[in-house]
């Protein structure tokens, strides 16, 4: 049996100013929406993102700053 390669995509590396510019994007595009669902999961993907951009090993590995 041969054993199948399993390839990383490149992810793109980000600057920390874009990644804070991004999380911006989303919590005012969160905004548009009523309450409810919708609402909800995007403000759930900045809270996330918040969360990412608090830890140092995170932002060394996954930014052009690194």
């Amino acid at each position: 049996m041969t054993s199948a390669t399993l390839s990383i995509p490149d992810q793109p590396l980000y600057s920390l100013d874009e990644l804070i510019e991004k999380r911006r994007i989303i919590l005012r595009y969160a905004r548009t929406f009523p309450p409810g669902a919708e609402r909800n999961q995007r403000r759930q993907i900045a809270g996330s993102l918040r969360v990412l951009l608090r830890n140092r090993n995170w932002l060394a590995k996954n930014t052009n700053q690194g």
